[in-house]
């Protein structure tokens, strides 16, 4: 056997046969010129017969040369690469091989295919190797990124569930409805599997400091507001009271809009409250279902003046009128209908107190400790006129433990938002209407009530204490909270902090507003009226007000009101 080698000579490979060890102890195979060339050359010593059998020897190994070189230089007999992958790669179709590797002869114009050339397919064979190296190398860095790239989206997947499972769960990691239980001011986020918390409110977007640091946007830009407000109406499935809510605040005319706080994911607001007849009502929904949702606003109100109401609560408008005028007044401050107090209960003795120690927890004074001290501190936003950004505010800055008391109890946010503003009016109290506005409330009957129970009186005296602390606002604090007298020797106009005079009132200062010209003047007559006269008034007021409530029997102790409910109760007995 022979081993077979190749040489490169004008780009061409030459395959020829290397001599075999026999081959190799053969004289005439390895002459250097060949045996053909010794029998032509050099005379042979010994011409006795032997002419013709070296010719014979010479013939056939001319012919064995050729017939090698023939095989040699074949390109239909070829044994088999040795990388079978890349010569599959490499054979397509003959076709397609011609037409692609084909060129003109530079001489006679001749086609010559490359492809029949064995040393340029070996040639093709090594490019083809090396374009199979890159190709493979950019399929394992592929690999390699799709596996980090599922490496990633798994852990974000896993970060997401954990995110989601702690902010319906609660932040808490022994939540088995401890956090609803009201000992202190920290729990999750979740109250009987329900969010009780947006995502978006979970945090502070600004600090106390800043709070205080922020001035409100004037009200006299635009003469809006300084002639009509915007009423925003918190309601949970009271759907009659609030109807009736809404027929008569839509009479008034300082009212722009009405704006229902609806909470009731589960529920549509009725056809005839989304469609009032008035044009001026506007349902925004939310999804959460928490107390500190009605100082959330989601709808922008029309004006800067926001009448804060509760849907069973009805006063004359003459009221809400004359209340929005001493609004408009001191723009900074809350003026409210309903005071209420706070009551210090020291527990070390009234020497450490009186030294400047703060040793004293607040308690929640009800109306009754209010009128009997004649003090007051606190006012409930049930009925009550306050800055639109101080709805902003109290959503983004109030203290997140406050914030997560109320959503958690359905609790206190009338405490949280009356300390919130004295607190960022340096501890002034609020201020209220006129005593006759304040006694002309209409209490619109319900069969269930939102708030009250046992723990009532303890969870509002936490609430007192706690907020008033976290606020800055106790006797140490930053910003301690002042009290106001509650009533003064006017009985029927002074009432509160700061007692508007009505006669020191000029009512063509307010410009185009007729009506709240109208609504001065009728002050300034009643402040000169008997209090006969003045009471006449009130009543004939209130009367209105009642009108449409009480002939559906929803004015308790009426008459109306014990015919239809009289005959449920028996009904269900």
């Amino acid at each position: 056997m022979s081993r077979r080698t190749s040489a490169a000579k004008n780009d061409d490979f030459v395959t020829v046969d290397m001599p075999s060890e026999n081959d190799m102890n053969n004289p005439s195979l390895t002459s250097p010129i060949g045996p053909a060339a010794a029998a032509t050359d050099d005379p042979p010593e010994n011409n006795n017969g032997d002419d013709e059998e070296s010719a014979s020897h010479s013939l056939r190994q001319r012919s064995l040369l050729k017939t090698l070189w023939s095989e040699a230089t074949s390109t239909t007999d070829l044994p088999p690469p040795l990388n079978h992958r890349l010569h599959h790669r490499r054979t397509t179709t003959a076709t397609t091989a011609a037409s692609k590797y084909s060129r003109k002869g530079s001489n006679n114009g001749s086609t010559t295919s490359i492809a029949s050339s064995p040393s340029k397919r070996r040639t093709s064979g090594r490019h083809s190797n090396h374009r199979y190296r890159v190709s493979r190398g950019a399929r394992i860095a592929k690999r390699v990124w799709l596996a980090a790239f599922a490496a990633f989206a798994a852990s974000f997947l896993i970060a997401i569930h954990v995110f989601l499972f702690r902010v319906f769960m609660g932040n808490s990691p022994n939540n088995n409805d401890n956090s609803n239980n009201g000992d202190g001011l920290f729990g999750g986020n979740v109250k009987n599997g329900i969010a009780i918390l947006a995502l978006e409110d979970q945090e502070v977007k600004m600090t106390l400091a800043e709070a205080h640091s922020h001035k409100l946007t004037p009200i006299n830009i635009h003469s809006i507001d300084t002639s009509q407000y915007t009423i925003r109406i918190n309601t949970w499935q009271r759907n009659e009271q609030l109807l009736l809510s809404m027929n008569h605040h839509a009479q008034c005319e300082g009212v722009k809009e009405i704006q229902i706080i609806w909470c009731d994911s589960n529920n549509e607001p009725p056809k005839e409250i989304v469609h009032h007849a008035s044009g001026k009502v506007k349902i925004e929904k939310h999804v959460i279902n928490s107390l500190n949702e009605r100082f959330k606003v989601l709808m922008d109100p029309p004006t800067l003046g926001i009448l804060s109401l509760d849907d069973d609560v009805l006063r004359p408008c003459a009221a809400l009128d004359a209340a929005f005028v001493r609004w408009t007044r001191h723009p900074e401050r809350m003026v409210g209908f309903d005071a209420r107090t706070h009551v210090m209960v020291e527990e070390d003795g009234i020497e450490e107190h009186k030294k400047g120690s703060n040793k004293s927890n607040w308690k929640y004074g009800y109306m009754s400790t209010t009128e009997s001290s004649n003090r007051y501190s606190i006012t409930l936003p049930r009925a009550s006129f306050l800055h639109r950004d101080y709805l902003d505010l109290y959503t983004l800055a109030l203290p997140r433990p406050i914030y997560i008391y109320v959503a958690q109890h359905l609790e206190c946010e009338d405490i949280a938002m009356s300390f919130f503003v004295s607190s960022l009016t340096n501890g002034k109290p609020p201020l209220l209407a006129d005593y006759w506005a304040v006694k002309s409330m209409i209490k619109l009957y319900s069969a269930t009530k939102i708030s009250g129970g046992k723990d009532h009186k303890s969870t509002r005296d936490t609430c007192v204490n706690d907020f008033a602390e976290l606020l800055g606002i106790k006797e140490n604090g930053e910003w301690p909270l002042q009290t106001g007298k509650l009533i003064h020797t006017n009985q029927f106009f002074g009432y509160g902090a700061e007692p508007e005079d009505w006669l020191s009132f000029d009512p063509r200062a307010f410009g185009d507003s007729l009506w709240l010209q109208d609504i001065i003047e009728s002050m300034q007559v009643l402040q000169s009226s008997s209090n006969e006269q003045r009471m006449g008034w009130l009543m004939q007021q209130k009367a209105g007000t009642m009108r449409e409530a009480k002939t559906v029997g929803m004015i308790e102790t009426t008459e109306e009101w014990k015919k239809r409910w009289d005959k449920g109760r028996e009904e269900d007995e």
